[in-house]
């Protein structure tokens, strides 16, 4: 395989397990803070979609005890969060010997994820940002 086969593969997978877009352009270090009604997130998830679909791709991380680094691309961004609560237990199948799978429901408002207006300017080299979300 050649060097360029694998630096493709290698980007095609990184773009699928952190829903990145492979496109060129300059990319920059974010280091994020994320709280919610004052605690760390303790567990979820955050993306980056451009302002102007035109102009870049997408980025996301996991958050993982309140913080995330995460490789994003130069210019303006909306910023969408992610986090699931544990609500029940169902069965997987209708069968009686089914086991039984966690139902889940997202912990942040729309606010904060499907409808978000919150927005960040990507400057390159890196930056630190805190988020401080609030559900009460």
């Amino acid at each position: 395989m050649t060097h360029i086969a694998r630096l493709a593969g290698s980007c095609l997978l990184v773009a699928a397990v952190l829903g990145m877009s492979c496109q060129g352009g300059s990319t920059a270090t974010l280091t994020g803070t994320v709280t919610v009604d004052g605690e760390p997130l303790k567990d979820g998830a955050v993306r980056f979609v451009p302002v102007d679909a035109s102009k870049g791709g997408t980025a996301g991380a996991v958050i993982k005890d309140g913080t995330f680094t995460c490789q994003v691309p130069v210019g303006e961004m909306r910023v969408e969060f992610n986090a699931s609560k544990i609500v029940g237990k169902r069965k997987a199948y209708d069968t009686p010997d089914s086991p039984t799978v966690d139902i889940v429901e997202e912990l942040l408002p729309p606010k904060y994820n499907a409808k978000s207006e919150l927005k960040i300017t990507i400057k390159p080299g890196s930056q630190k940002e805190t988020w401080a979300l609030v559900t009460k």
